[in-house]
């Protein structure tokens, strides 16, 4: 299955954004992709604005929605605000469209960022709302698990999609550039290898408009931990055919997620005092 990872750079004007997203369709369902994945705040990157969280019937989705079915390309939505039952916390949600352009899944995110460093202070949990369900999408054979962004730093989130089933993990995100430049690359081939799964993980580059700096470099792994491809700086649609046989080898070649000992790591861990 041929799949393209959007690199965006988006910011406050909804509808500048929207165009960009459906320009991405566009190109994905031309260059034979049957998915194209999106970013997390794809729809809005800036400070929070309550007046543009969305509904499941909002501009964002439906012409999205509208776009996939016309192009026969499935879209994950990698994470806009979609409303919940505080007006205040919306949710972080990814969504999944299917090629007729009807909505397959939604997944809120469940991690919500929270960095203090002396470059930057951010705690999204202040004005959004954390999700409580996994969520895994059957889609042409292959089984993709959902999450967003600062998840990536919850390895028990991807060993429980992985449990359930996923074949390929997909981390849209908008990730700091503080701790890009260190952490992206290992934990997303750390996600790969620990499960021996594909990662697809588009991202958002530059800096948005309320000042935050993200690091880019959208990236393909493959169950193996190699980097498939890598987006380079600036906007740019990358994409790459995910092989369901070189899944199954690495599977059967190396089988350590499934010999994973729960019943051990649950007991309390022995500590022992050395005198002297």
């Amino acid at each position: 299955m041929r799949v393209a990872l959007a690199q965006m750079s988006s910011g406050p004007d909804r509808d500048a954004n929207v165009h960009d997203m459906l320009a991405c369709l566009g190109k994905a369902a031309d260059l034979g992709a049957e998915l194209v994945l999106l970013p997390e705040a794809c729809a809005y990157r800036g400070a929070p604005a309550p007046d543009l969280v969305e509904d499941r019937d909002g501009p964002t989705l439906s012409q999205l929605r509208a776009a996939a079915a016309r192009h026969g390309i499935a879209v994950l939505v990698g994470g806009l605000w979609l409303a919940s039952e505080n007006p205040g916390r919306p949710y972080n949600a990814a969504v999944f469209i299917d090629p007729s352009g009807h909505i397959a899944a939604e997944y809120r995110k469940v991690h919500l960022f929270r960095l203090q460093t002396a470059d930057v202070s951010e705690d999204e949990g202040t004005y959004t709302t954390p999700g409580e369900q996994l969520v895994n999408v059957s889609y042409r054979g292959l089984t993709f698990g959902l999450s967003i962004c600062y998840d990536l730093r919850f390895p028990e989130l991807y060993r429980a999609l992985a449990r359930s089933g996923a074949d390929v993990l997909c981390v849209p995100s908008n990730f700091s550039a503080v701790t890009g430049a260190v952490h992206w690359e290992p934990l997303l081939r750390a996600r790969a290898i620990e499960n021996l799964s594909y990662v697809l993980a588009p991202a958002q580059e530059g800096v948005s408009d309320d000042g935050f700096a993200t690091f880019g470099h959208s990236m393909a792994i493959d169950p193996w931990g190699r980097v498939l491809a890598c987006a380079e700086n600036g906007t740019e649609l990358i994409t790459v055919d995910l092989d369901a046989g070189a899944l199954a080898r690495a599977r059967a070649a190396l089988n350590a997620p499934h010999e994973a000992v729960p019943s051990v790591y649950g007991r309390p861990v022995a500590l022992e005092q050395v005198h002297g």
